[in-house]
């Protein structure tokens, strides 16, 4: 590939940077993206029926709902808690004791699903950082623990006995390490529909696949005034950078000092029959800080499992099981902290993705914030 002078440089193609192509692409602006793979943590199996990554959207994803084509809808009746060696369903008698609780909960859900959505429309101005500063009942959430939020408004009981649960499956997390935006924002699937899903890639990108290079950046150097960007083939240069990658390597090259602590976890894709204990329900999610965190039947005679560390006894979980293929997701997010980064990193250079707030729309949201800066500087 010849050297080059672009007017933007995108680097990474998962939501965020496809967000941030597909605007300026719209407003026909000069860019390129380099990335290793188109989509990111957006990632399928080779037959493309199984999602490895995100697994979910909510129905109330207004830009990413146009790229994907919705599956089964995931209701609170497919869930199967286990506690132990003890399994229970959300429906059954005891959840009477816990009913006020809940009520409480769902009040504070819908409170903040209104903020967030709020911020949603914001954060295509504004930066992230600053929407969330310039509202404060959502800086007071990611300023505090989940852990003090949840003691504050007595709901420690249902939270032990369900919610933490929901919350080790979808954020691979403890409660404790939490704050309490990342607490109420992977419980919004509580009050708003979530759907498994398809990505819809060639959707995405048909607009601007001509701009999409596969490779790796090796370094990046910014001098009279514009950005020269190393690949294994090429050196090209930019008056704009968007860095859309993992915050582990975007961080140095933005000058980012604090980050928020990473989540981890480990997924493999099962063929077996599944045995007694994850065969009632089509979710299975478990007690932390266990190492099984939770199951999910693709109702296609396989399933995904996921653990945090130690590779489980398959055996334990399905007849005669077989390993289609299996992922580590290091980092799965960086959800665990109060550090909000700033995405507007001076000369020209933007920071996108899931930094500060996990998810595939919030994560598209940095990517248009980006994109409308360099138009509008344009």
């Amino acid at each position: 590939m010849p050297d080059r002078t672009y007017d933007t440089i995108i680097i990474g193609a998962g939501i965020s940077g496809l967000a941030c192509a597909r605007q300026l692409n719209k407003y026909d602006q000069d860019f390129l993206i380099i990335s290793k793979d188109i989509g990111g943590r957006i990632l399928t199996s080779e037959d493309g029926n199984a999602n490895y990554g995100a697994f979910f959207v909510c129905s109330d994803y207004d830009n990413v709902l146009k790229y994907v084509t919705l599956k089964s809808r995931i209701r609170l009746r497919d869930f199967c808690f286990h506690e132990n060696k003890n399994t229970y369903v959300l429906f059954e008698p005891k959840l009477v004791r816990y009913l006020s609780q809940f009520i409480k909960a769902y009040k504070l859900l819908y409170k903040f699903r209104k903020k967030l959505r709020l911020l949603r429309k914001n954060s295509e101005t504004v930066s992230q950082k600053k929407a969330i500063e310039n509202n404060s009942f959502l800086y007071d959430l990611y300023m505090q623990k989940a852990s003090d939020f949840i003691k504050g408004h007595k709901i420690d009981s249902g939270t032990d006995m369900y919610l933490s649960k929901v919350l080790y499956s979808t954020t691979f997390s403890e409660v404790s390490e939490m704050n309490a935006f990342s607490f109420l924002q992977f419980l919004i699937p509580l009050v708003t529909p979530i759907y498994t899903f398809t990505f819809e890639k060639e959707k995405m990108i048909k607009p601007f696949q001509d701009k999409i290079k596969i490779g790796s950046v090796t370094d990046i150097k910014f001098k009279d005034d514009k950005y020269k960007i190393k690949t294994a083939d090429a050196i090209l240069y930019s008056k704009n950078i968007v860095l859309a990658t993992e915050i582990s390597w975007s961080k140095d090259f933005a000058g980012v000092k604090k980050v928020n602590s990473p989540v981890n976890t480990n997924m493999i894709h099962v063929k077996g029959i599944a045995k007694k204990e994850i065969s009632w329900k089509n979710y299975q999610l478990f007690s932390p800080p266990g190492n099984v965190q939770a199951v999910a039947d693709l109702k296609d005679g396989t399933y995904l499992f996921y653990y945090k560390n130690e590779v489980p006894d398959l055996k334990d979980y399905f007849e005669n099981p077989y390993i289609i293929a299996s992922k580590q997701w290091r980092p799965a997010g960086t959800i665990n902290g109060h550090n909000l980064i700033e995405s507007n990193r001076g000369n020209n250079m933007y920071l996108i993705g899931d930094y500060n707030i996990a998810g595939l729309e919030e994560s598209y949201i940095t990517g248009l914030y980006s994109a409308n800066q360099i138009i509008q500087s344009d």
